[in-house]
């Protein structure tokens, strides 16, 4: 029996590091194949990405939401046709409770130019349009023949008939808007002195020592006071002066009719038949050769009436519990309005209007107020805030963008009204 070496004992026997790691304790095998901290890493790489697009979204939400904020009204005012009387009054200063009409002034000049025939001694005072205006009260002031003007150097210049200024008209604010006519003046002397280039003030000598003289003025254009003479000049024919002035007319008459129309402001409607023309003289100056330039001045004059006005007269005629609410009609001009042949002194005196139309009314109320009664306010309160402009609004929608929002934007710009008067 071998003696066996204590030293060779299998507990000495050295272990190849090439043998496989199957026999590796468990706990050196799961330390080796799953390695912990780099699914942490991972994990948390993730949770970063998708706090980010968490606030990316919300940026974008709040970003939309501030550019694209706003709301639309759709408002459906309250409405009804109406056939109106065949006739009505219309006066130059009315009071509360009937119908008053302004009038638009408009001047335009015309040139042309005859041929002299000889020479003649002229003795011959200027003359021209001035625009009287009445600021001191309600009431139509009357002006005799003759009423003298004093321009600011003293001179004198009368009127050949008798005028009737409409009386001012009382602003919202209580203040007085001046009613005004326009006549032609005369120099009370002859020749070039009196002759006006610039616009030019006039007072009333009669009414010194009162509030009229300072309240009831007149007022000349630029160049509009001429042909004051005195001396040699050519003469033209007779014939040749009748043809001139009825061609000066004619061209501003036509001239005259197609642009006074234009004039006239938004809410008002023209009275057709109340166009009134005053000519000034003619006058002349030499021209090339034996040319003579013959100048002539027009002023014209029509009527209007304020839409709203005629709408909430007719309102109180034929709409049964009108309470004097605001209303005007649903289309511009819908009314033909002429003057009756029966009336007098037309743009002076009382109009009897011809109505012709059957109009529809709408009732107003103010978009600004509404807008200002919805800033910032929650949506459930629309219908109550509506409730307000009653009886001018009968029906109203809103939408508020963006549609997750569930109150009005607190900025007017950005709340719309639209009328849906079909």
């Amino acid at each position: 029996m071998r003696d066996m070496n204590p030293r060779t004992s299998i507990r000495d026997i050295p272990v190849s590091n090439s043998g496989h790691r199957r026999n590796a304790p468990p706990q050196e095998r799961f330390e080796e194949d799953i390695p912990l901290p780099r699914r942490r890493k991972k994990s948390r790489r993730f949770l970063w990405i998708f706090l980010g697009i968490v606030v990316i979204c919300a940026a974008a939400g709040l970003l939309l939401a501030t550019l694209f904020e706003g709301a639309t009204i759709t408002i459906t005012p309250k409405m009804q046709s109406i056939t109106p009387p065949a006739n009505i009054v219309a006066l130059p200063n009315a009071q509360g409770g009937s119908l008053g009409y302004q009038t638009i002034a408009l001047s335009q000049s015309a040139t042309t130019t005859v041929n002299a025939t000889g020479t003649s001694h002229v003795s011959k005072p200027a003359s021209g349009v001035i625009t009287i205006s009445n600021a001191f009260s309600t009431a139509p002031q009357g002006l005799i023949t003759n009423t003298r003007f004093a321009a600011s150097d003293g001179k004198i210049y009368r009127i050949h008939s008798a005028v009737t200024i409409p009386g001012a008209t009382k602003n919202t604010d209580g203040t007085l808007k001046a009613g005004t006519i326009t006549t032609t003046v005369y120099a009370d002397a002859p020749g070039p002195d009196y002759n006006r280039p610039n616009a030019s003030a006039f007072t009333i000598p009669g009414f010194k020592g009162g509030d009229k003289y300072t309240k009831i003025t007149a007022q000349a254009e630029a160049g509009a006071i001429q042909g004051g003479f005195v001396g040699e000049q050519a003469s033209i024919s007779e014939a040749d002066m009748k043809s001139a002035q009825a061609s000066l007319q004619k061209t501003l008459d036509a001239s005259l009719r197609g642009a006074v129309g234009t004039q006239i402001p938004d809410g008002f409607m023209p009275v057709q038949g109340s166009l009134v023309v005053d000519y000034s003289d003619i006058s002349q100056s030499k021209g090339e050769g034996t040319a003579i330039n013959l100048s002539q001045t027009a002023h014209a004059s029509m009527a209007m009436v304020s839409s709203p006005s005629l709408a909430s007269i007719l309102a109180k005629l034929l709409v049964a519990g009108y309470g004097g609410e605001a209303v005007d009609f649903a289309s511009p001009n819908p009314l033909i309005l002429q003057v009756s042949t029966s009336t007098g002194n037309v743009n002076t005196g009382p109009l009897n209007l011809l109505l012709q139309g059957n109009p529809t009314l709408v009732w107003q109320f103010d978009k600004q107020a509404l807008t200002t009664a919805l800033l910032g306010k929650d949506k459930k309160t629309f219908e109550e805030v509506i409730s307000t402009f009653a009886p001018a609004i009968e029906k109203a929608q809103a939408s508020i963008r963006p549609f997750w929002k569930n109150t009005f934007p607190s900025e007017e710009s950005k709340i719309g009204v639209v009328i849906d008067a079909q």
